[in-house]
């Protein structure tokens, strides 16, 4: 037998004793047969003796995590809750080295979710729990909701799924309707026993207004297109003022053949890339816009871009980090006009080992404003160009572009390849389809070349000891890791066993079989969800997706706040004329940087939910394909592919039958109906809740007719 083959083999057995021949020959690519006799033939003394090292170093590890946990019994703490829709709620340690605790729905004491508070640990029927003792802040004060009559007063039905229950409204001085759409201000919160009690603070419209998705996620989270009066002052100053090249810390790069690759409806370029081939060499220029030199600490401007932290993209507008006369104007790296820069110039080898990165204080003049259809197009040998330059160039960059992705897939970067969802609207603004937004070559060579240029920002800091803010990616939870594969073998696909710790090669190798599954996009979206949330900080751990020692955000200070506090302590740091913030206040910022992050996901998801559902309820007689990923003792979870949302279908909703779980699988007590996890299935809707943004459904049968009269009667919205 081939000592190769052997040696593979045993480093296998000796990782996984327990492994079977099935399992042996699917990895090493042979029959089970060559595995049984594989397996029979190797050292069962070193496989035996590794069994017993690792059941030592398990028991070890647990006696540890017992005692760990043990000593936080009785132990009271500051964090935050997070309250569930279903009324219980989690305990968030504020010391990340303390894993959450269950909180029971009667020893939540009051508190509402996000609220600041102390709390007790505990043990309660031999489970870890906490319950809170003292709140410290509370973290709704007020809500965007629904008003609805309710006995002699009006109650608000609250667009939030932490917020239990509805708020009673007393004498209020404002005249009120059905379906008044509100802003309520929490006077007393709710409490074991009774509601919430509030007043109106403004009406913003009526459920039946055309644009009310987009007002109740703007109000819900205090977001606004319009920017103060004292920010436009200083933007027109920055707008009269004439664009004059000050040579003093500045290298002209003019001279360099220079290009832009955006979205079509991109207005702010704040990215740019020259590139040359010198022999065997490739030499990058990421040039990027120098907002730091407009927006200067200090500044009404800093100060509001700092509270938004981000630009946030809802389906049909942006709400900008900066106004645009900066974001779309002199600080958009349009074509034919002399723009200051921050400049990254890289020299990589043939295998895409970078040799050499420096900064420059640059001005550029850009050459063309091309699109990302545009450079597909010329890929693709649809399109071509008058500019003699331009072709070789793009050329240059996608040979580049080839052999960074082959060394990221070398070092194990997890390549999430994930379809975004693009809506498309009528005249009148009514939505009338939803499809996978394109992502072709060009996105992948922009993405490329930006992540580069993000590393060695990141490296800059770490190599001369700077100051400064990193983007950290943690490793992923172990049991989520373990729930996914479960999953993807319950979908019937090969996984091997996977060794622990895990590596970010390991998760590659997980990315790369969900993508070669007809589940793709489910499987895909949920190896992501079992990952660590990336934030800001400014300790270098590293970032495990992208397989990165030191990595940050440079690219985008047009709409990203961290980028702009990067670009100043980068040249502070090389002495061109910037002041960086001290080291505690880059500390309060990276943390406000990462919290405003997340709220711009949960309002990008919000108004997602909402359109995603306002398609479905004009498409209530559709028919819509999924596959069942979940199954649980009261329903069955779907992920709908043409919505790319997962969706619900409770057992009382599929008509003539009584369903249990069995397994994997839900079992009909009278048809014998067997829905497994993995089943593709064809549904039709059967409730909307768009205070949840959850959507329901049942069933598709296309040969009762009762059925389609039945599903007709019970869709509703709510």
């Amino acid at each position: 037998m081939d000592n190769k083959l052997r040696k593979k083999a045993l480093n296998i057995l000796v990782k996984f004793p327990s492994i079977s021949s099935y399992e042996l020959a699917n990895i090493l690519c042979i029959d089970e047969r060559q595995a049984r006799k594989l397996i029979k033939n190797l050292p069962q003394d070193i496989i035996e003796e590794n069994v017993r090292k690792i059941k030592k170093e398990k028991k070890e590890e647990k006696q540890e995590e017992r005692l760990d946990k043990k000593s936080q019994i009785g132990v009271t703490l500051k964090g935050t809750v997070s309250i569930h829709k279903d009324g219980y709620g989690f305990f968030i340690p504020d010391d990340k080295n303390i894993e959450d605790a269950f909180i029971h729905p009667k020893k939540l004491k009051g508190a509402s979710h996000n609220d600041v508070c102390l709390a007790r640990i505990g043990i309660y029927k031999g489970k870890r729990e906490a319950e809170v003792v003292q709140i410290i802040e509370r973290g709704i004060e007020q809500v965007v909701g629904v008003v609805e009559k309710y006995r002699n007063n009006y109650r608000i039905i609250p667009f939030s799924r932490n917020f239990q229950g509805h708020i009673i409204i007393k004498n209020s001085s404002k005249e009120l309707c059905d379906d008044d759409v509100v802003i309520c201000k929490i006077e007393k919160y709710p409490s074991q026993n009774n509601c919430a009690i509030g007043r109106i603070i403004e009406k913003i419209g009526t459920l039946s207004d055309k644009d009310i998705d987009n007002k109740i996620v703007m109000y819900k989270y205090a977001l606004t297109c319009k920017f103060p009066d004292e920010v436009m002052q200083e933007c027109e100053s920055i707008e009269n003022g004439t664009f004059k090249i000050n040579k003093k810390n500045l290298t002209d790069f003019r001279e360099l053949y220079t290009v832009t690759i955006d979205g079509m409806s991109a207005r702010d370029f704040d990215d740019a890339i020259s590139i040359f081939k010198k022999g065997s060499y490739y030499e990058l220029y990421v040039h990027i816009a120098d907002v730091s030199r407009y927006v200067e600490r200090g500044s009404y401007l800093n100060k509001e871009a700092m509270e938004r932290g981000t630009s946030i993209y809802f389906p049909e507008f942006a709400i900008p980090m900066l106004p645009e006369v900066l974001s779309n104007g002199v600080c958009s790296l349009v074509p034919h006009e002399d723009r200051y820069t921050v400049t990254c110039r890289m020299v990589f080898d043939a295998s895409g080992y970078k040799k050499e990165a420096e900064f420059y204080r640059s001005v550029i003049n850009s050459n063309h404003r091309l699109t990302y259809n545009y450079v597909n197009d010329i890929f693709n040998n649809m399109a071509e160009s008058e500019d003699e330059k331009l072709i070789p160039f793009l050329q240059t960059a996608n040979e580049l572009t080839e052999i960074l992705l082959a060394k990221r897939e070398r070092d194990g970067v997890i390549d999430f390849d994930l379809p975004e969802a693009e809506f498309f609207f009528d005249d009148e603004g009514k939505i009338i389809d939803i499809k996978p937004r394109e992502r072709g070559y060009a996105e992948r060579l922009i993405e490329c070349f930006m992540i580069a240029a993000n590393e060695s920002a990141a490296e800059y800091f770490e190599k001369h000891n700077l100051k400064g803010i990193y983007r950290v990616h943690g490793e992923p939870d172990v049991k989520k890791i373990d729930d996914w594969i479960e999953m993807a073998r319950n979908f019937g696909l090969k996984v091997p066993p996977v060794e622990y710790p895990v590596t970010p090669e390991t998760v590659s190798e997980l990315s790369r079989i969900a993508a070669s599954s007809k589940h793709s996009n489910l499987l895909g979206s949920l190896l992501i969800r079992s990952m660590m949330r990336a934030e800001y900080t400014t300790e270098n751990q590293g970032h495990f997706g992208l397989a990165s020692s030191a990595y940050t955000h440079f690219t985008s200070p047009i709409r990203r706040y961290p980028d702009l506090l990067v670009h100043r302590a980068l040249l502070a740091g090389l002495k061109l004329g910037s002041i960086s913030e001290p080291l505690e206040e880059l500390k309060e910022l990276a943390a406000h940087c990462s919290k405003r992050e997340r709220v711009a996901q949960d309002a990008e998801h919000d108004i997602g939910g909402f359109k995603k559902l306002e398609y479905i309820s004009s498409h209530y007689d559709n028919v819509f394909t999924g596959y069942i990923n979940r199954i649980t003792g009261n329903g069955i979870f779907i992920y709908i592919e043409k919505l790319m949302m997962t969706g619900y279908i409770d057992y009382s909703y599929i008509d003539f039958d009584i369903f249990y779980k069995y397994g994997e699988s839900a079992i009909g007590d009278r048809s014998g109906e067997r829905y497994r996890v993995g089943d593709k299935i064809r549904v039709v809707p059967y409730k909307l809740d768009m205070f949840s943004l959850q959507a329901d459904f049942t069933i598709y049968r296309k040969k009762a007719k009762k059925v389609s009269e039945f599903k007709r009667k019970g869709f509703e919205i709510i």
